[in-house]
């Protein structure tokens, strides 16, 4: 049996997910833990004042959800990332890939394919975005029958549409992919 959630947990829970630009701000991080968010460029994707995201990322650095980055000489532009070494890191990480339905397509298709080496994650959720597509890059001996069978069973699930590119291990290098955001989700 699991343990009661104490009150402590409850309040941290309740600030961590007060308000949807939080969660916004959070889905961006976690999705792609490795990527740098800066605030004009949050104002700008989230469609809000930079005081208010300047607000939100200021709790989550007073939680320690993120960092800040100060690049070298241009000391005046802050990159903010999220702290892989808080102890909710990977449990929050896990809320937000359920969140986007991301668990359930690993789960579901990637893992029952069986002859997959690599799968990389692009368009607007490796951006870390919201979006109602989930675009995904295959990379193995993929029996693409199955595949679409596995898609089609999915999709309801998540309620997203999924678009795949395939490619066989000697047809793709990372370097084929230009022009946006991805993240390797196995190898």
């Amino acid at each position: 049996m699991g343990e009661a959630v104490s009150g402590e947990g409850i309040l941290v829970l309740d600030s961590l997910f007060s308000g949807k630009i939080r969660v916004a701000l959070l889905t961006k991080l976690l999705l792609n833990p490795v990527s740098k968010v800066y605030l004009r460029g949050l104002e700008r994707d989230l469609g809000v004042s930079s005081n208010t995201v300047r607000l939100e990322l200021n709790k989550l650095q007073e939680m320690h959800l993120i960092q800040v980055q100060e690049e070298g000489a241009n000391a005046k532009v802050k990159h903010y990332v999220v702290n892989q070494a808080h102890p909710m890191f990977q449990t929050l990480r896990g809320i937000i890939l359920q969140f986007v339905g991301l668990d359930q397509i690993v789960d579901q298709i990637i893992m029952k394919l069986g002859n997959v080496d690599q799968v990389y994650l692009t368009g607007e959720l490796a951006e870390g975005r919201n979006s109602p597509f989930v675009d995904l890059v295959l990379v193995g001996n993929v029996d693409r029958p199955y595949l679409y069978q596995l898609i089609e069973k999915v999709e309801p699930l998540i309620q997203k549409k999924v678009r795949v590119g395939v490619f066989g291990k000697g047809e793709f290098s990372e370097g084929m992919m230009v022009g946006g955001k991805w993240m390797k989700m196995m190898e």
